[in-house]
């Protein structure tokens, strides 16, 4: 499967100002922090080859790719179409110099430099090199017929890597009649007694600028070569190219071997160079261009083209990581720590700039490190491990001048022995060098005295690269029935704590080691004990899940705290004593507050145990009003990962705040454009801040003003008032995708509720009728920042269907209403004026309701109250009571007159039961 990756780098300007106000001439420093991002452009499907792809190689004019398999195959691709032009299949040929027919995988490729060529040379695991121009014609790939490829079968082994060399001043070239065919031959064999994985041929461009890199003199025709190969040194190599001469190739320099990876450890395995990021350069940024070598570890390694010296490492691959400690600034007491100390499953100590993550590595133990730790001062690191030794580490950089791009180095000044068993902790004394203690699986403390930074400087001095200093212990004393996990000192060296498989923690005075207190509470082993920067307490963690701080007055527990789901392997105070950070097994980090025993933030960056953390205080200097960031928290995990945490409460703060502002005053706007009826403005605030109900308030006003302005002008010009759907297609037709999708989601919900279900419908039938169907269903309508489109009209659909249901139930009800008027009028026929008739129409209106109540099933039967007539739960409306049969003689307000005709206009029928007693009391009690 074939990728394709764009890499978006940005680079941020920051002003550093010392805070020196007399110096007002004095100018800033300005440091350039570059961030880099890779974004998946498209995925090109299946790259057509029938194994592995192994080696891609890009054409200088960024419009070929070849892709090198496992198979023998090349495929050149166009990148603007991302389509195949050629495929080269290994050669039938290659078989002839004795070489095995299954080796004809692809090990290097490489096209010829400039854009005007289209020549790739193939390097294949039988050592055949085959040349292609893809200008030609298109070849006969089993045979040799077509001119257009060039063989090569002079090595013996798998080709590993391959360039080309090219002078500007001349070329050599063959012509044989009109074919011109280009001749290849090999001029020189050079034993090298090694495994070549990398090679670098500078070009005559580059040889030919004076002081490029290196003092040496430079011409057009001098070839420079620097190799990389299984034994992980750097080789440099020239030969000079004289007319009428065949060059000879001779090493000129070597990698020192205290600079070089070594052959111990895999060698190298690749070398590039770092071409410079733009061609207007200084000579002093021309010199500082560097090899770039990769290791069988998989670490990049910057070397200086000059000295061939180590600049700095970026590791690949981290092991399991098991400790880490951060290394306090050696510049001043306010400078944030920039560097850590880290134990991985591995006999090295690796030393990271969190800056930029570029690693120097210690090497001594012969065995895996399983701690470290750090002096307050920054100038000692510790390790100790399964080799039973306990190593000192003193920074080489005693000016207090490291470069910021780079790692500071350290040399291994002291070894402890004593322990019978792989030490598994270690500490350093609070204050300058005076003693460390270790622990072991033995069960037992030792304390060993260190000599002071002038002792070890004399000690450097007089021997320059003298043997590390045999330390032995002081003291020793056997502490704990089993395992002892951690060791931790004070702050200030009065007291040393150790926490055990046995679940105790245990209290030792630093001069003798004797016992003060033990600590017991924990119902499995303690993985970890610190002190508190501020208050006299201890925290403890252990495999029972809990953390608890222990007071050092009466050594007692105040507080416990859970939550973790598995054991906690670590506990740290942040620097103002308030809060804890703890991680666990469970592999997620921790943060709570004291006096509340809460958990106020869990952070899941790791998928594994998580056995190291530290934290580091950061510069809390306020000079020119600038607020100090929070404690840094480093942490690592088996999953090698190592992820550094930092404060951002006070920026979050901020961001709040000036949000809560801004929203203030859109608001405020809003309100004001509602007042003044500017609902479009009012609209696109609503909209802005992403408030439904505001959205939802100012779309009703709007369809209100827009339809009672459209009526009085419909009414005034005895026209029809435009669609309400019109007034919205309006601003339908401004909307970008990303809002039409949060209109949509708004209409979602607003459907969900039948009094807001019309608006939400004449919205979308608005953007349906205004948008195109492509540009709704396209894969931007499915990408928006609020979600696809075409699943939220499907979210859209189940509550339109219900409420289009309710319409028609009650469009269809309607037309009961019509049925029963019309039978209720043929109850109530229209009286004629004729006087001869009156008896007679009379007399018919009455059979025909008698024949009526004789066919209808009441739930009661009818009542005649007052002239009117009451059926149990049923309501006639314009129906005719007869006077006859209701007794209201005594009730009649209209003494003239008592025909049936003038008392039958007047009678009406009510809705629902009424109760004639009722009535007939409120009658007498008038």
């Amino acid at each position: 499967m074939l990728k394709q990756y764009s890499v978006i780098r940005s680079s941020t300007k920051e002003e550093d100002d010392d805070g020196n106000d007399d110096d007002e001439d004095e100018e800033k420093e300005t440091s350039v922090s570059v961030s880099t991002t890779t974004k998946l452009v498209q995925t090109w499907g299946r790259s057509g080859h029938r194994l592995p792809v192994t080696i891609m190689a890009y054409h200088d004019s960024d419009i070929f790719l070849a892709t090198g398999s496992v198979d023998g195959t090349v495929r050149i691709w166009d990148v603007r179409g991302r389509y195949v032009t050629h495929v080269f299949r290994p050669l039938a040929a290659t078989n002839k110099a004795g070489s095995s027919s299954g080796r004809v995988g692809i090990t290097s490729i490489k096209w010829k430099p400039g854009t005007s060529q289209l020549i790739i040379a193939i390097g294949r695991e039988d050592g055949s090199i085959s040349i292609h121009n893809l200008r030609d014609g298109s070849p006969d790939e089993k045979t040799l017929n077509n001119s257009s490829i060039i063989l090569l079968n002079d090595h013996l082994s798998g080709v590993t890597c391959m360039d080309w060399w090219s002078s500007s001043s001349s070329s050599t070239t063959t012509g044989n009649n009109d074919n011109n065919d280009v001749m290849y031959r090999r001029i020189q064999t050079i034993p090298v007694y090694e495994q070549i994985e990398g090679m670098i041929v500078l070009s005559s461009s580059s040889t030919s600028q004076k002081n490029d890199y290196s003092n040496e003199s430079n011409n057009n025709n001098e070839i420079r070569i620097v190799t990389a190969g299984s034994k992980g040194l750097l080789r440099k190599w020239k030969a000079e190219v004289t007319t009428g001469q065949t060059p000879e190739l001779v090493q000129t320099s070597e990698q020192p071997i205290s600079e070089s990876f070594g052959d111990n450890r895999g060698g190298y395995m690749g070398l590039l160079l770092q071409q410079p990021q733009s061609q207007q350069q200084s000579s002093a940024q021309q010199q500082q261009q560097s090899l770039i070598a990769v290791d069988a570890e998989h670490n990049l390694s910057f070397v200086n083209y000059s000295t061939l010296t180590l600049n700095r490492t970026i590791v690949g691959h981290n092991d399991e990581v098991l400790d880490l400690k951060i290394i306090p600034s050696m510049q001043s007491s306010n400078s944030t720590s920039t560097s850590i100390v880290v134990a991985t499953n591995s006999p090295q100590v690796r030393v990271f700039d969190l800056n930029n993550f570029s690693c120097s590595v210690l090497d001594g133990h012969t065995s895996t490190v399983l701690c470290v730790d750090a002096s307050p001062c920054g100038r000692y690191v510790a390790s100790c491990g399964k080799d039973k030794t306990l190593r000192l580490w003193m920074n080489n950089n005693t000016n207090n001048n490291t470069n910021n791009n780079h790692t500071p180095s350290y040399k291994c000044v002291g070894i402890a022995t004593g322990h019978t068993e792989p030490i598994g902790a270690c500490g350093l004394s609070q204050k300058t060098g005076r003693y460390e203690v270790g622990a072991s699986v033995d069960k037992t403390l030792k304390r060993w005295n260190l000599l002071g930074p002038d002792d070890w400087n004399e000690n450097d001095e007089d021997g320059g690269n003298s043997e590390p200093v045999e330390l032995e212990a002081v003291m020793s004393i056997r502490g704990h029935d089993k395992d002892i996990n951690i060791i931790s000192i004070a702050p200030n060296d009065s007291i040393v704590a150790s926490g055990s498989q046995d679940k105790t923690v245990k209290l030792w005075n630093c001069t003798d080691l004797s016992l003060k207190a033990t600590l017991k509470g924990h119902r499995r082993g303690v993985w970890d004990c610190q002190f508190s920067p501020i208050d006299r307490v201890v925290a403890t963690s252990s495999g029972d899940k809990t953390i608890k701080i222990w007071s050092l007055g009466d050594y007692s527990c105040v507080r416990t705290f859970q939550g973790h789901l598995s054991s906690v392997l670590r506990v740290r105070f942040l620097s103002t004593g308030l809060q804890l950070v703890s991680s666990g097994a469970d592999g997620l980090v921790k943060l709570w507050t004291i006096r509340t025993n809460e958990c106020e933030s869990t952070l899941d960056g790791h998928s594994n145990k998580v056995w190291a953390l530290d934290l580091a205080p950061s510069n809390n200097d306020n000079t020119n009003g600038n607020r100090g960031a929070g404690d840094i928290v480093v942490s690592g995990a088996a999953d090698s990962k190592i992820l550094v945490w930092e404060d951002t409460t006070a920026q979050l703060e901020d961001e709040e705040r000036a949000e809560e502002a801004e929203r203030i005053l859109l608001d405020q706007k809003m309100v004001n454009h509602l007042r003044h009826k500017e609902y479009d403005k009012a609209l696109d605030i609503a909209l802005q801040v992403d408030k439904p109900r505001q959205a939802l308030k100012v779309l009703n006003a709007l369809l209100e003003n827009e339809i009672t302005a459209s009526s009085k002008k419909a009414m005034k010009n005895k026209q029809q008032h435009p669609a309400v759907v019109s007034v919205l297609q309006k601003h339908c037709s401004t909307w970008d995708l990303d809002r039409i999708a949060q209109v949509l989601k708004y209409c979602r919900e607003w459907n969900t509720r039948a009094r807001n279900s019309s608006l939400a419908m004449w919205v979308l039938q608005a953007i349906v009728t205004t948008i195109s169907v492509d540009r709704l269903t396209s894969k931007d309508a499915t990408e928006t920042k609020h979600g696809s489109i075409p699943e939220i009209l499907a979210g859209i659909t189940p509550y339109a269907e219900r409420h289009f249901e309710r319409f028609d139930r009650l469009h269809t009800n309607t037309y009961l209403l019509d049925y029963l008027l019309v039978n209720m009028s043929s109850l109530d026929p229209i009286l004629t004026t004729t006087t001869n008739n009156k008896d007679d129409d009379e007399h018919d209106n009455e059979t025909e309701f008698a024949l009526w109540e004789s066919k209808s099933k009441l739930v009661l039967p009818p009542k005649f109250i007052d002239g009117r007539i009451q059926m149990g739960g049923q309501t006639v409306v314009g129906s005719r009571g007869t006077a006859n049969n209701v007794n209201n003689s005594s009730d009649d307000d209209d003494d003239e007159g008592h025909d049936s005709d003038d008392d039958s206009d007047d009678d009406v029928m009510t809705v629902g039961d009424s109760s004639s007693s009722e009535s007939e009391d409120d009658e007498d009690n008038e």
